[in-house]
């Protein structure tokens, strides 16, 4: 009771006790996670009133994975949960804008496009595949449909139409969303129209070259040493055009070291060793037992005629040796391959056999009493009873059974008979017919051992030790920066924000960006490492840019310095030259330069030799007169003076409805913003998928 009692006395304690260490729980996992508890923990990304859930985020990554892995191929993760992220949103922010623009399609709409004569195109390929698959005798959508509801009218059976069901559902709402956004994007394409002054001007600019005498003097003939030079000319030429630098996201300036886990010298020679004694073992003992305990080598040993045999090398090293030989292959880099002649068999060639296999329960003797009195196979197919005619096979390949085998090669030409064989426990049967027989041929049996230098433990242990011991002793990002050198690193850089799909071409590296996401400016992270141990990465947090990217930022800092001095020096130029002569040859003469002659368009994009992005120059150009004399003027990468000397028309009439055509695939819809771009407007795309990852470093 006295316990009892003590507790009591202490309950008030106790309470604040355990509400304190809910609170350092909840805001520990708050600030290590990045999760928020207020607002929408399970938002994974925003934009205005269009929001992707964590539960449609998993699943839909989860579906194009397993696609992806179907079709053969393969996407970093980081890449395709980004890619699931936009199209998700793209999808939210459209379905919004349906429904505020009423755009619907109605069910006869659907019934039309998926049944009527003229298909829609995306449900076409669907509808002739599946005909073809079943047999049907027209490839309409109406006959599919009539499969589903009565696959006993077609001779398929009923749990074929509770499949067609699931697929031909999936289609419709993929359908549905095709239709809506093929209507959305009609109405669209119908405000990028064009007016007569547009096709008249398009017509203007396209038909009209002039021919051009100019001479160019350019910025490189100015020494640095000539101009005053200072990072304010650099942030004016930034805040000139700071629209260009708008960020769509917050984004984090980095630096890091990138560190690939590979095989050492002395790796590399142990290796080859370990190869060199896999070979003398492989010859002085029977079949691939002196690799058998080493799990580095990888032995996979097909049987093949000679003929068979594909590489060359290894063909004619069977044909010079004996049973027993081995030898060095292939080397690639890191990767040997071993080849050992292990054998000679006689064996057949191929067959060509037919087979029936039937439901639990069917006599198969009966059918093949049945096919030897003159039955054909296909005659028996059913809903029980499912057979291959004329297939001609190897019974040298792998996966035929020793009893399958034994049993084809002796069997009766042209008599039917069942075998049973037992496979993984339980009694299966089959009936054959052998139908044709070669010849007995002679068979290679041939291992092949593969081999892969991996780094070692100790080279492992030796690249971590050094990296970890170098965060450690240069924890600010100057100090990274600054010793790496020294150190025998190389410092690379890098910007990353929510968005990010990695750093560099580290893969899988995602988790490394939320780091420094979520990491203060000048903080250096530990050595990190990624899943499959291929690389070590630390990370500097250089900086961190909200609204723009600053000028000083290394992604844009040398391009803003170099285009900077260049027109410093054009402007020493401008200075140096201007009402130095009267005229072409003069103004040659003066800058010790020849006079070119060239055509422009205004709708060219390179400016004769002057180079790309010299609007001003050619815009100037473009509004001269014939035999006026004009200069200098000044340019982005020095000055131009120039005369023109001819005006060519083009003599094609202007046509109205051909140049309005051409301006609208010229600055219509194709060239500008993209659909989901308009959509948004002022709005920002809020990802917030970093958190959901789990922090690393900590």
């Amino acid at each position: 009771m006295a316990t009892l009692e003590k507790i009591r006395n202490k309950s008030a304690l106790l309470f604040i006790i355990i509400i304190v260490a809910l609170l350092a729980f909840i805001l520990g996992d708050f600030l290590t996670s990045g999760r928020t508890y207020f607002g929408h923990p399970g938002t994974v990304a925003q934009a205005g009133d269009a929001t992707v859930e964590h539960q449609d985020y998993q699943t839909r990554l989860t579906q194009a994975g397993e696609q992806l892995c179907q079709q053969g191929r393969e996407i970093s993760n980081d890449v395709l949960s980004q890619q699931v992220v936009q199209a998700l949103l793209t999808e939210k922010l459209l379905k919004n804008e349906y429904s505020k623009l009423g755009i619907t399609v109605t069910d006869a709409e659907l019934t039309e496009a998926l049944t009527g004569e003229n298909p829609h195109p995306q449900a076409a390929q669907m509808i002739q595949y599946l005909a073809m698959q079943l047999g049907l005798p027209e490839a309409t959508g109406a006959a599919v449909f009539d499969a589903m509801q009565n696959p006993a009218k077609y001779n398929l059976p009923t749990q074929v139409g509770d499949e067609l069901r699931q697929i031909w559902s999936s289609q419709e709402k993929e359908l549905e969303q095709a239709m809506l956004n093929q209507k959305f994007m009609s109405l669209l394409v119908g405000l990028y129209t064009y007016n007569k002054l547009d096709a008249k001007s398009f017509y203007d600019d396209n038909a009209t070259t002039r021919e051009v005498a100019y001479v160019v003097k350019d910025a490189s003939s100015v020494s640095d040493d000539d101009i005053e030079f200072t990072d304010a000319d650099i942030k004016a030429l930034w805040e000139s055009e700071k629209q260009n630098y708008k960020l769509d996201e917050p984004m984090t300036e980095i630096n890091y070291i990138y560190v690939p886990v590979e095989p050492s010298r002395d790796d590399l020679m142990a290796a080859q060793q370990a190869v060199e004694n896999a070979i003398h073992g492989l010859r002085t003992t029977p079949g691939t037992d002196a690799v058998a305990s080493d799990s580095r080598f990888v032995v996979s040993t097909a049987k093949t005629t000679l003929s068979g045999i594909t590489n060359a090398r290894l063909r004619d090293s069977i044909a010079a040796h004996e049973p027993g030989y081995a030898f060095l292959l292939n080397r690639n880099g890191n990767d040997y391959t071993i080849a050992k002649y292990l054998d000679t068999t006689t064996g057949i060639d191929s067959i060509n056999v037919s087979v029936l296999r039937a439901a639990e329960g069917v006599d198969l003797d009966a059918l093949a009493t049945r096919i030897n009195g003159g039955a054909s196979f296909a005659s028996l197919n059913n809903d029980s009873i499912q057979s291959q005619d004329s297939i001609w096979t190897s019974l040298e390949v792998v996966g035929i059974d020793e009893t399958t085998r034994n049993a084809l090669a002796n069997a009766t030409v042209g008599s039917a008979f069942v075998l049973t064989d037992t496979i993984q426990g339980q009694p299966v049967s089959a009936l054959y017919r052998v139908n044709r027989r070669h010849a007995p041929v002679k068979y290679y049996e041939v291992a092949t051992i593969d081999y892969t230098v991996d780094p070692s433990q100790q080279t492992l242990t030796d690249l971590t030790t050094a990296l970890r011991s170098y965060v450690s002793n240069n924890s600010s990002a100057e100090e990274f920066a600054k010793n790496a050198t020294e150190a025998g690193y190389s410092v690379l850089s890098d910007q990353v924000g929510p968005s990010s799909t990695g750093i560099g071409n580290a893969r899988d590296s995602r988790k490394f960006v939320k780091w420094a996401v979520e990491n203060d400016k000048g903080k250096v992270s530990p050595m990190l490492q990624d899943d499959r141990q291929s690389y070590l990465i630390a990370i500097a947090v250089v900086d961190k840019y909200d609204k723009y990217l600053p000028w000083t930022s290394p992604s844009i800092n040398p391009q803003l310095a170099a285009r900077a001095r260049n027109n410093k020096k054009a402007e020493k130029l401008m200075a140096d030259y201007a009402g130095k002569a009267n005229d072409l040859q003069g103004y040659a003469t003066a800058m010790g330069a020849e006079v070119q002659h060239g055509n422009v368009n205004i709708t060219t994009p390179v400016l004769l030799n002057v180079g790309m992005g010299e609007s001003l120059l050619q815009g100037t150009v473009a509004a001269t007169e014939k035999g006026k004399f004009v200069g200098p003027l000044k340019g982005n990468r020095g000055i131009m003076v120039f005369e023109v000397e001819n005006i060519n028309t083009e003599s094609r009439p202007f046509d109205e409805a051909d140049y309005g055509q051409r301006f609208a695939q010229t600055f219509g819809l194709a060239r500008s913003q993209s659909p989901v771009n308009l959509l948004l407007g002022k709005e920002k795309v809020d990802n917030r998928s970093l958190n959901f990852i789990q922090a690393v470093g900590e």
